[in-house]
Parts: structure tokens; sequence; C-alpha cells
């Protein structure tokens, strides 16, 4: 039974053509970091790197429940931590660590709180195809989550009146919101994850990397690691389909997805925890 509308294929397949590979310039991020100062610090980097790709995958199958949970959990702080980096700091002390998480629940929890929240019945749907029946209930706990999400946006408004510095992420934030909620679910989720997570991660990087790569470095990798995670893709969408337990369409959408997680965690905790304190350290001295 076909369950993908033209507007859901063309959405997972900007997915995986346009958003995926972001990631992909892990590697140049690494040759940053030091890992390419010689071949065996960067022949590691890349084994534990899809090691923990393949770890994710395996919990994916294991526990598909807890594992879009962590998912989306993970999610909400990548993705709202990458939308405030070009914000400017609210000050320091224990105040400013608390509105810079509100900030990141705010813009991160966007199409992971917000898009479920306003598509109920379709995101349900998706979520037992990528977990099972019992995936349904994170549909529950998305509700107590999305009264949080709007104590946050809360505080993040009053906070932000305070100046004018804010009004162009307030925008943005209010532009998302609509488009989410008119959009389908999916189409919602790949006009963020390309157009504006995608797009700020790579302008971000790319002139930090070239500092330390050259150009045709940069592309090469680039392209190596997104033909190896689209080779993975391949053999993810062939071993649901070979099995008879999904369709086409079922096998589709769990690929993307699964796909997307399991290059969730070694990305986040390269970028994340590596990449961005290191030039925030470098921006400081």
């Amino acid at each position: 039974m076909d369950i993908l509308s033209t507007t859901d294929l063309i959405a997972l397949v900007a997915v995986m053509v346009i958003g995926l590979p972001h990631g992909a310039f892990d590697g140049a991020i690494a040759f940053c970091l030091g890992f390419g100062r010689s071949r065996g610090k960067m022949a590691g980097f890349l084994i534990m790197y899809l090691l923990l790709a393949g770890l994710s995958a395996l919990i994916w199958s294991v526990s598909p429940v807890f594992a879009l949970a962590a998912f989306l959990a993970l999610t909400v702080v990548h993705f709202g931590t990458g939308d405030i980096q070009h914000l400017p700091p609210f000050g320091t002390g224990w105040g400013a660590r608390a509105l810079k998480a509100c900030q990141i629940l705010v813009h991160g929890g966007v199409v992971t709180i917000l898009l479920p929240v306003f598509h109920q019945q379709e995101v349900a749907g998706l979520f037992t195809i990528l977990a099972g029946p019992n995936a349904v209930l994170l549909m529950d706990a998305l509700q107590p989550a999305f009264i949080i999400w709007l104590a946050a946006a809360a505080v993040y408004g009053l906070a932000g009146l305070t100046g004018r510095r804010y009004g162009p992420a307030a925008l943005e934030l209010a532009g998302l919101a609509i488009a989410v909620w008119l959009l389908p679910p999916l189409a919602g989720f790949a006009l963020y994850f390309c157009v504006v997570h995608s797009r700020r991660h790579f302008t971000s990087i790319w002139t930090a990397m070239q500092m330390y790569v050259s150009r045709r470095a940069i592309m090469t990798s680039g392209a190596v690691l997104t033909g190896l995670s689209w080779a993975m893709g391949a053999g993810l969408y062939a071993s649901q389909t070979l099995t008879g337990d999904f369709t086409a369409d079922e096998a589709f959408i769990r690929t993307v997805f699964i796909l997307l997680a399991a290059l969730t965690v070694p990305h986040m905790l390269l970028v994340d925890t590596m990449y961005r304190p290191t030039l925030t350290k470098i921006a400081q001295s």
C-alpha cells in the first residue's frame, strides 16, 4: 500500500540528497581538530565514527522505541545548539545559562515538539512505522513537552524584549512555526533540515575549515562520506524490503530516519562536544 504522497517522496529525497551530506564534512572537521596529522589518527577517527553509527543502528533494531526517543532528545539539543550559535549571548552566570537552555529547547523543538503536536495523527503513523505500535507512547510524552516548550518560549521572548538583537531569530521561529503547521509533516521537517539546519551548519564551518584544509580536500572528503552514507542507506533499504516485513514506502521512511539517527550520534559528538567548544576557545583567546 502506498502511504507516501508525491510531496512526501520529494521531502525524503531532499533530506537524503541535500540535508544528509551536511554531516559528510565531518571528515574535514576532524582534520581541523588534529585527527589529520597522521593517517593512523584519521583512520582511527573514521573507524570510531562508523562504529558509533553502526551501534546506534543496532540499538534501533533491538529497542526501537528507546532509540526513537533518544533520537528526538538528541535532535532537540543538536538543532537548538546549531541554531543559536550566531546569536549574541545573554550574559554570564546561572541566569544566562538558564536562558541559553531555553533558547536551545525553543529552537530545537520546532520540528521535534511543535511539528508532532500540530500533526498528531500523521506523526503517530510515522512513529509506528519507525518503532512499532508502542511508539504512540511518545506522542503522549510530547504533550507535557509542548507545555515546557511554551514556557521556555515565554521566558525566551521576555528576555528578548530587553533588546532588538533577537528580532531576526524571533521572525525565523515564527516563520518556521507557521511552515511546520501548514506543511505536511515530512515536508515541514525537510524544509527545516535542508534549508535552515544544514545550510547554517555548512556556512558556519566553511570558512573555518578552509583555514586548515584545502577546498579540494574538503569537497573530496565530503563526497566520499556522502557516498558511504548513501551506500549504508541502500543496504538498510534492501535489508528491509527483502524480508517482506515492510512495504517499499515504509522501508524508505525507516531508511531515511534510522540512517539520520545513526549518523546523528557521531556527528553530534564531533560537532557539539569538540568542534564548537574549540572554536569558542579560539575566539576567546
